[in-house]
């Protein structure tokens, strides 16, 4: 971190400046919200929570927390939670696709796999974290001959290679429509639900807002290391805040979030007759 400079973060600037006794810094034309700490990058991330905080909609993890809780009284053991495969709930549609995908195609084989294409296709079907477009589009894919690359670079991609990952998708699949953050996160997410994250770019930036997490400013649609850096900082964050809720994995990462922004009251339980 260059702290000559001043750094710019969303419609924010930053300034971070040595003190005899640390460092300092504050929110460049907001001079109240200022901070002190030991080392810059303290300082840098009480700056960045502090610029959170006056984001309109601003609830934080605690308010985040609170609705949880408000839809799922026994947070992630609630039985409307953990639902079922088919019907409701958030956690076992999303658990049977990812023991499906692990036990029928695991991400090393899908280069030797000849049914590879059409396994992700029932898996994919299986869920609902894509909408009907993507699926139709993901769909077109996964039935034709360049199955096998796809799935690769999706391979690849949970197996920590980002960067290349990143820039195959882009190479070969951009002219198909399928380069997006959710095609490329939907089957790492599914394969390593304990290292990887599916990103959904529309409510996960709301989600960010939310609670004041750079990842708001982070996000860049095209897929690349930096933005993917910054959604599994914020899911360790929310990990740690409702750690003493017992969550088992990314699964219930991802549905925390989804169930903070996206849920009613009335979502919740078995579907009404």
């Amino acid at each position: 971190m260059d702290i000559g400079k001043d750094i710019r973060f969303g419609p924010h600037t930053l300034r971070i400046r040595k003190q005899k006794d640390g460092f300092a810094g504050i929110v460049v034309g907001q001079h109240q919200l200022r901070e002190a700490a030991a080392a810059p990058e303290q300082v840098y991330d009480l700056l960045i929570k502090r610029c959170g905080e006056q984001t309109p909609g601003f609830i934080g993890l605690e308010g985040a927390r609170k609705r949880f809780l408000e839809l799922f009284p026994a947070g992630f053991q609630d039985p409307n939670y953990i639902g079922q495969v088919k019907d409701y709930g958030e956690r076992a549609y999303k658990l049977s696709a990812s023991e499906q995908l692990r036990t029928l195609l695991p991400a090393e084989d899908v280069a030797t796999n000849p049914d590879a294409g059409a396994i992700a296709v029932r898996v994919m079907q299986a869920t609902q974290l894509l909408d009907r477009y993507s699926k139709a589009k993901l769909g077109d894919i996964l039935r034709s001959d360049r199955a096998g690359d796809f799935l690769q670079i999706a391979a690849d991609f949970a197996n920590s290679d980002t960067q290349a990952a990143c820039s195959a998708l882009n190479r070969h699949f951009h002219a198909d429509g399928v380069d997006g953050w959710v095609f490329l996160t939907y089957f790492p997410f599914l394969w390593a639900p304990d290292r990887h994250m599916f990103l959904k770019p529309d409510f996960t930036r709301r989600f960010a807002e939310r609670i004041g997490h750079r990842f708001q400013h982070d996000y860049l649609p095209k897929p690349n290391p930096g933005t993917y850096a910054s959604l599994l900082h914020m899911a360790q964050i929310v990990h740690t805040a409702v750690s003493d809720l017992d969550p088992q994995d990314n699964i219930d990462i991802h549905s925390f979030m989804w169930a903070t922004i996206e849920y009613k009251d009335s979502d919740v339980g078995p579907p009404k007759a």
